[in-house]
């Protein structure tokens, strides 16, 4: 046993030397200063990035070229910048001059700028921004311009976690959220919203900046643009592929909630007794109490500290027989017909209690094929969003088609349609009042109450459904179940657009295009506002009800003429285009109301 312990000893100091000592035997490493130029102008290149291969180690140039490095001496070093070929070198290359080749696919690469018009990026005198839209779909976005968030350099994306509700999107110098930027599909400018894109659609983002979108497109690209290609056909060439995507996402609620108080129940000064829960006379007073109490119709959260003592309160036994005696702190009594119940803080993570899981799901299937003579795909697509407020959801579905035909050499029509379908019955308002849950739960609500007792959760008073909602107070605020549940706002929208697109190539230095387009929607809102619901505006609380329709259409026919000849006098490239566009809009609005009564004072 002894010889063991002694075994054991070793083992373990031999452990810990090899620890501490391991570093000095297999980290042995040099520091290597050297310098990135441009291979063709031999100008330094600031911001590039220098790595130890298959590590996270690394470091950047900085203005002059220069970097410096500790890496292994048997290591790689790889050189990486954006528009240049990357290079490996050894680490045991002391001070080296490492010169970067510009890259051709880069260089060389087509970019859709205006009216579908495709460009090679060093053909253009300013700088644009493609992305890749399919590194943007692993996990999708209920509007596919949410992925875009901190993927383009001066692009700004505030994402709206409202239900139905587009983000505010800002290009880089404009700082008016409202002006947004003009959304361009195919090279066909749209007027709805990007809810009805499937992200599984898209085959690549180009942002472009104000000056330049403006010059491109005019008055309606003053506040920049982002310019969309879809997918046609498929990559495939072994004939008809079907492709299916699907992704579930689940949303826990709030990252962090305000704190607030569950010390002191509702009231002021210490002093609160139901007596009624409200002032106005146009108001009902719950359990059949008609009068106020001690500080219960305005509700503010400065009453007297949870102790468990009795107190009159929205939920006891309302008796005009009986009369209760409640003796405050500070000597001073309230008599009511209300039986005091246990004052607690029932209600403690109310909201927490209230929300439930959100969840985005999202599906979509495509047929595609291509050919020599014809490209051909055809998707459908369906989102749908519950969200954390209950009776709160959107679906919205998409059906996209397009067709290339190649007839021969010359002539190609390109034929593409969208229709999307949003559809909601009921979507929250965050609006500040008591139309917002937020505010009857966790700004002016107190803890004496609890989002699951019954009395709450079954929000109609019994023998009064459909004339008055159940709740702790009936001066201003509103139960939130009633709110989910009967104050409903329903969103309705479909929207289309599509393009034909027929182009003639000449010769090789001229083509014509001829490209009739529309884009449309129709939308319809509603509101119905429950007997019994209070908010600013309607303190008499006998309901109202209220319409919205908007209608657009708008089409576009251009017609264009496209010359170019490269290599004139062995150094001069030309390209002209001339054109003409016939733009038509129309937008309509019908808005109508009950005539709510207007309290006499």
């Amino acid at each position: 046993m002894k010889q063991f312990n002694l075994s054991l000893t070793r083992i373990l100091f031999l452990a810990i030397f090899l620890f501490f000592i391991s570093p000095f035997i297999f980290a042995q490493s040099d520091k290597i200063q050297g310098k990135v130029i441009d291979a063709a102008n031999k100008s330094p290149i600031a911001g590039v990035t220098v790595s130890i291969k298959n590590s996270t180690v690394g470091t950047s140039t900085d203005g002059d070229g220069n970097f410096t490095l500790e890496a292994p001496k048997n290591g790689k070093i790889l050189v990486t910048f954006v528009g240049y070929q990357s290079i490996e070198i050894n680490a045991a290359q002391k001070n080296p001059t490492i010169q970067l080749t510009a890259s051709s696919q880069q260089l060389n690469e087509v970019i859709i700028t205006a009216t579908g018009i495709k460009k090679e990026a060093k053909r253009l005198g300013y700088a644009i921004q493609t992305i890749d839209a399919a590194a943007l779909t692993k996990a999708r976005e209920a509007d596919p311009i949410n992925s875009l968030k901190g993927n383009a350099a001066g692009l700004e994306i505030n994402i709206n976690s409202e239900i139905g509700h587009s983000p505010d999107v800002i290009i880089r110098g404009e700082n008016d959220p409202n002006n947004r930027p003009l959304f361009v599909v195919d090279g066909v400018p749209i007027s709805s919203d990007t809810y009805n894109l499937n992200p599984d659609d898209i085959e690549t983002f180009t942002i472009l900046k104000g000056p330049n979108a403006a010059a491109l497109y005019g008055f309606q690209g003053k506040n920049g643009a982002i310019i969309i290609s879809t997918k046609k056909g498929t990559r495939d060439k072994r004939g008809l592929q079907v492709t299916f995507n699907s992704s579930t996402q689940f949303n826990k609620g709030f990252i962090a909630l305000p704190k607030y108080q569950d010390t002191y129940g509702p009231g002021d000064n210490g002093k609160y007794a139901y007596g009624g829960g409200g002032s106005s006379p146009a108001s009902y007073f719950g359990n059949g109490a008609v009068g106020v109490g001690i500080n219960d119709y305005d509700y503010d959260v400065w009453g007297p500290q949870f102790r468990g003592q009795l107190l009159p309160q929205y939920d006891g036994v309302y008796d005009p027989s009986q009369t209760y005696t409640t003796t405050f702190t500070d000597g001073t009594t309230y008599q009511g017909h209300i039986a005091p119940t246990p004052f607690t803080a029932r209600g403690k993570d109310n909201l927490k209690k209230f929300i439930q899981t959100g969840l985005l799901s999202s599906n979509s299937i495509s047929v595609g094929s291509s050919t020599e003579k014809t490209d051909f795909r055809l998707s459908v697509g369906n989102t749908y969003q519950q969200g954390i407020v209950p009776n709160t959801q959107l679906n919205n579905g998409n059906f996209t088609a397009s067709v290339v035909e190649r007839f021969n050499k010359k002539l190609t029509l390109t034929s593409y349609f969208n229709y999307s379908r949003q559809s909601t019955p009921n979507v929250p308002d965050v609006n500040y009042g008591p139309n917002s849950i937020i505010y009857n739960i966790i700004i002016w609500g107190a803890a004496d109450w609890s989002v699951k007792d019954p009395n709450i959760r079954n929000y109609w008073q019994p023998g009064k459904v459909g004339i008055q909602q159940n709740y702790e107070e009936y001066y201003r605020y509103n139960n939130p179940w009633f709110m989910s549940y009967q104050w409903l706002r329903g969103h309705y929208q479909n929207n289309e657009y599509g393009y034909l697109s027929l182009n003639y190539k000449l010769n090789d230095n001229l083509d014509f295009q001829f490209r009739p387009s529309m884009t449309a929607y129709d939308m319809f809102n509603s509101e119905k506002l429950p007997y019994s619901a209070d908010v600013y505006g309607r303190e008499l609380r006998q309901g109202d009800y209220r319409e919205d329709r908007r209608s657009l259409f708008e089409s576009n026919v251009d017609v264009q003429a496209r010359y170019h000849k490269d290599n004139i006098l062995g150094f001069l490239d030309v390209q002209a285009l001339a054109g003409a566009t016939d733009r038509n809009f129309s937008f309509n609005s019908d808005f109508e109301s009950t005539n709510y009564p207007v309290a006499i004072p």
